[in-house]
C-alpha cells in the first residue's frame, strides 16, 4: 500500500470539522466556488458555496469559516454569530461580491445585545459592494457590528460600498445624548486593511468609510483608507463617528487617510466638508503617525479620566498638491479640555488649527444631561490646551469663504470664546509665498469673550499678509497674556501684534525679534547653523541642546536625520518575519537598530543593520526576525547618525502564529496489517491526543499517547479501512497538527 500526504495545517485555534464531535477545539468549515449549499456539509472535501449558508449553519463559538480562493456572489445578508470567525486565503485571491440591494442593505452583520464578547475576527479577503455611481447602486454597508467587543477586522480589502464599508457600534441605544449608564464595546481592532470608494453623502452630511460609536480602547492602525473616487460633493469621509460617537481611549495610528481635495466655495457647501476624520464626544483620543489628506474635526472634547481629550502627534496633514479652496488641518469644536497637538507637519492649508466655539450656554443638543446648566466655562470652554513643536508650511489664502490663519479661535455665535491657559510654543509657522494667509495667530473673535492665560513663546511666524498675531476689533478681553522670545519676520503690520481693541490686561511682550530665521531652504524649515535663533528661546520644559532652546519647531543639531526613509514593511515567511526598508538618500548615516514590542508600548532591540553612510540613490535593507513573539509583533527602526543623533521610523506590525512543538514526519495506514504507523518529532516530552478520521467524519482511532523529546514512532491497531483520504491529528495543550493522507489499497 502506498501512502501520500499532501498538506499540513497548523493552528492552536483551528482544527477540522471532523473533530468537533469529540474534542473542545475550534472547527474549521469551508466555502468553495465548487461547493454546494444543498449537499455540502462544510468539510474540506464537501464544502458549501455561500457565506450566507455557512453563517446560518455555524453558530458555535470558536469555530472558523474558511473561504477558499475564488470569486463569490452573495445575495443574502450573512449573520455572523459571536465567537465565529471568517478567514479567506488572502485579500487578492478571495473576493466576495455583494448583490444585495436596498436602503441600508448589509452583507455581513454582527449584531448582539450590549456587552457581548464577540471574540472573533474577519480576515484575508475582499468584500465588494458593487457601487459604481448614484445611478448604479448595489449594497450599502459591508460589515455592521453592534453591541460586540473583541472583534478584529484585518488584512481585508473593502471597496465600493454605497454608504460605509464598516460600522462599529458598541451600543444598541440610538443617540442617547449621554454616556451615563451606557455600554461601551472594548477590544475592537481594525488594522492592515485597504478601504476604497466606500463613504457617501447622505441626508446632507458625509458618512464614513469606517464609522465608530461607543468604543472604549479601540485600535485602528496600518490601514489605507481613501475616498476620492466619486464626483464632487458625493464623497464622504474616511473615518467618522456613528451614534454620536462617544469614544474613549481610541487610538488611530500609522494609517494613510485620503479625502478628495475640497471643491466648495465655503466649508459645508452642499453639506460637504474637507474631513478625513470627524468625531463627536471624545475622551483620551490619540491620533499619531498617520499621513492624512484632509482635516481632523472633533466636537465635544472632554478629557474624562484621561490626561487629555485628544493627543494628536507626529502626523503629516497635507495635500500633496497646493490647492486654491478652503482646506483645514485640525478643528476642535465646542468644549475642548487639555488637547495636546505636537510634532505634526501641517502643509498646504488655508488654516492649520482652529477652535470653533459657540455661545456660552449652547450645548449643540449634546451633553445636555449635565446637571445645573452649562459647566464651568460653558459648553465651548477651551481649557489647558497645548500646541507645540509643529510645522505649519504653505498656509495660503486661496479663494472662497473661510479661515485663513495658522492657529486661531473663532466663534460661530456671539463672539464670546472662553479660554483658560492656552500654551502655544516652539512652532514654525510659514505662509505661502505669493498667496499668504492673513494672520499667523488669530484671536479676533474675543470682543464678548474671556481669556485668562495665553502663552505664546519660542515661535517663528513668517510671511503672513496681515499681523502675525491679532486680537479683536472690539474689546480685547484677554488677561495674563505672555508673548516672549518669538521671531516674526516678513509679516504685515511691521511684524508687531495687532490689538485693535487695545493690549491685553497684564500683558508681557519681551525678547521678540523680527529677523530672517535663515531656514535651510524654501521647503526645509530647519535652521541653518548661522541662524541667530539658535539658543535664543526661553526654557518651556522641552529638551534642548546648547545653553537655551532654539526658536521654532526643530532644535538645531537634534532634528530630523538626513535620512529619507521611503518605506518600511514586514511580512511572514516560513514562520519568520522579514522586515524590509528603503532609503532615498543618506548623509552621515551610521546604523539601524531594529526594535520589537509585543504591546506597541515597550520596545527592545533585537538586531542591528549597518547603514550605507552616504547615498544619493535608493538603498534597500532587510532584517529577519527568526523567532517572532507569539501573537502580535510590533517593529520600529531606530535610525542613528554618526554623531549619535537618532530618529524613529513608523511602527509596523504583524500577527505571528505560535510555533508548533509537533511535526508529523511519516504516516502509514495499512489495511493489510490493520496498523497505523506514525512518526512524530516533538521538541519536548508531553502528553498528546492522536486521532484518525475518514472523509465522512467517522473516527477510526482516538487515543491518548505520551511523546518523548525527539523522534517518536507510534504504532496503533486500526480496523480495516478502504482507500481514500484520511486526517491524522495530534493535539496538546498548546499545539494542533493536522496532516492529510491518502490510503490506497
Amino acid at each position: 500500500m502506498k501512502i501520500n500526504y499532501t498538506s499540513v495545517r497548523r493552528s492552536v485555534l483551528t482544527i477540522f470539522l471532523l473533530f468537533s464531535t469529540f474534542f473542545c477545539f475550534a472547527t474549521t468549515y469551508y466555502i468553495s466556488t465548487t461547493g454546494n449549499d444543498a449537499t455540502g456539509n462544510g468539510t474540506i472535501g464537501n464544502p458549501w458555496k455561500t457565506l450566507s449558508k455557512a453563517t446560518s449553519t455555524i453558530t458555535t463559538s470558536g469555530n472558523i469559516i474558511h473561504v477558499n480562493a475564488g470569486t463569490y456572489t452573495e445575495t443574502q445578508t450573512s449573520y455572523l454569530r459571536p465567537g465565529v470567525s471568517i478567514e479567506g486565503d488572502g485579500m487578492t485571491t478571495t473576493i466576495i461580491n455583494s448583490a444585495l440591494t436596498g436602503t441600508w442593505s448589509t452583507l455581513l452583520e454582527l449584531s448582539s445585545s450590549n456587552g457581548t464578547n464577540g471574540n472573533q475576527s474577519i480576515s484575508a479577503l475582499t468584500l465588494d459592494g458593487g457601487y459604481v455611481s448614484e445611478s448604479n447602486v448595489k449594497s450599502w454597508v459591508g460589515i455592521w457590528i453592534t453591541g460586540r467587543s473583541n472583534v478584529l477586522i484585518h488584512h481585508c480589502r473593502l471597496r465600493n460600498w454605497k454608504q460605509s464599508s464598516t460600522i462599529f457600534n458598541g451600543n444598541t441605544n440610538t443617540n442617547p445624548g449621554t454616556d451615563v449608564g451606557q455600554s461601551f464595546a472594548t477590544g475592537n481592532k481594525f488594522y492592515d486593511n485597504i478601504v476604497t470608494n466606500s463613504a457617501a453623502m447622505y441626508n446632507g452630511t458625509g458618512q464614513g468609510a469606517l464609522m465608530l460609536g461607543f468604543q472604549n480602547g479601540m485600535q485602528i492602525y496600518n490601514n489605507n483608507i481613501q475616498q476620492i473616487e466619486r464626483v464632487n460633493f458625493a464623497n464622504g469621509w474616511p473615518i467618522k463617528y456613528w451614534n454620536q460617537g462617544w469614544l474613549k481611549g481610541v487610538k488611530i495610528y500609522n494609517n494613510t487617510l485620503t479625502k478628495i481635495p475640497y471643491s466648495g466655495s465655503y466649508p459645508g457647501e452642499n453639506g460637504n466638508w474637507d474631513f478625513a476624520i470627524e468625531f463627536f464626544n471624545i475622551e483620551g483620543l490619540e491620533i499619531y503617525g498617520n499621513t492624512i489628506q484632509g482635516a481632523i474635526d472633533m466636537a465635544y472634547n472632554y478629557k474624562g479620566a484621561y490626561g487629555y481629550c485628544a493627543w494628536i502627534h507626529d502626523n503629516t496633514i497635507s495635500h500633496p498638491v497646493l490647492g486654491t479652496r478652503i482646506e483645514g488641518g485640525i478643528i476642535f469644536e465646542y468644549r475642548t479640555e487639555s488637547a495636546i497637538v505636537e510634532n505634526n507637519i501641517i502643509n498646504n492649508k488655508t488654516y492649520g488649527i482652529t477652535f470653533n466655539t459657540r455661545g456660552y450656554a449652547e450645548n449643540g443638543d449634546d451633553r445636555y444631561y449635565l446637571p445645573g446648566g452649562p459647566p464651568v466655562g460653558g459648553y465651548s470652554y477651551i481649557v489647558d490646551c497645548i500646541i507645540r513643536k509643529n510645522l505649519f508650511s504653505n498656509i495660503y489664502a486661496g479663494t472662497g469663504i473661510g479661515n485663513r490663519f495658522a492657529i486661531g479661535v473663532i466663534s460661530d455665535g456671539p463672539d464670546d470664546p472662553q479660554i483658560n491657559n492656552m500654551q502655544i510654543y516652539n512652532n514654525t509657522i510659514v505662509a505661502k509665498p505669493g498667496d499668504p494667509a492673513y494672520v499667523g495667530l488669530d484671536f479676533s473673535s474675543q470682543p464678548n469673550g474671556n481669556c485668562s492665560g495665553l502663552y505664546i513663546r519660542n515661535n517663528i511666524v513668517n510671511g503672513f499678509s496681515s499681523s502675525w498675531l491679532r486680537g479683536s476689533n472690539g474689546a480685547t478681553n484677554i488677561t495674563n497674556c505672555v508673548v516672549t522670545h518669538n521671531d516674526a519676520f516678513g509679516n504685515g503690520g511691521s511684524n508687531t501684534p495687532g490689538w485693535p481693541g487695545g493690549n491685553p490686561t497684564s500683558y508681557t511682550y519681551t525678547n521678540n525679534l523680527a529677523v530672517n530665521p535663515q531656514f535651510v531652504s524654501a521647503t526645509d524649515f530647519h535652521l541653518q547653523a548661522s541662524s541667530t535663533l539658535i539658543d535664543l528661546g526661553v526654557n518651556v520644559g522641552i529638551p534642548f541642546t546648547g545653553i537655551a532652546p532654539d526658536r521654532g519647531y526643530a532644535e538645531f543639531g537634534s532634528g530630523a536625520l538626513p535620512i529619507k526613509l521611503i518605506d518600511f514593511t514586514v511580512r511572514e515567511t516560513n514562520g519568520k518575519n522579514l522586515l524590509q526598508w528603503n532609503t532615498a538618500t543618506e548623509v552621515n548615516s551610521n546604523y539601524f537598530d531594529i526594535e520589537r514590542s509585543g504591546d506597541a508600548q515597550t520596545y527592545h532591540v533585537i538586531g542591528r543593520v549597518n547603514a550605507s553612510g552616504f547615498s544619493q540613490t535608493e538603498v534597500k535593507y532587510n532584517f529577519t526576525d527568526a523567532s517572532p513573539l507569539k501573537g502580535m509583533n510590533y517593529y520600529r527602526l531606530v535610525m542613528v547618525d554618526k554623531d549619535a543623533t537618532q530618529e524613529y521610523s513608523k511602527i509596523v506590525s504583524i500577527s505571528s502564529r505560535e510555533n508548533s512543538s509537533l511535526t508529523i514526519t511519516y504516516v502509514d495506514l495499512s489495511s493489510g496489517t490493520n496498523t497505523a504507523t506514525i512518526n512524530v518529532n516533538s521538541t519536548q516530552a508531553q502528553s498528546a491526543n492522536l486521532s484518525i478520521i475518514d472523509v465522512s467524519g467517522r473516527t477510526i482511532l482516538n487515543t491518548s499517547i505520551q511523546l518523548q523529546q525527539g523522534v517518536n514512532t507510534i504504532s496503533k491497531k486500526i480496523p480495516t479501512i478502504p482507500g481514500g483520504i484520511y486526517y491524522v491529528k495530534l493535539f496538546t495543550a498548546n499545539d494542533v497538527v493536522v496532516k492529510n493522507t491518502l490510503s490506497r489499497n
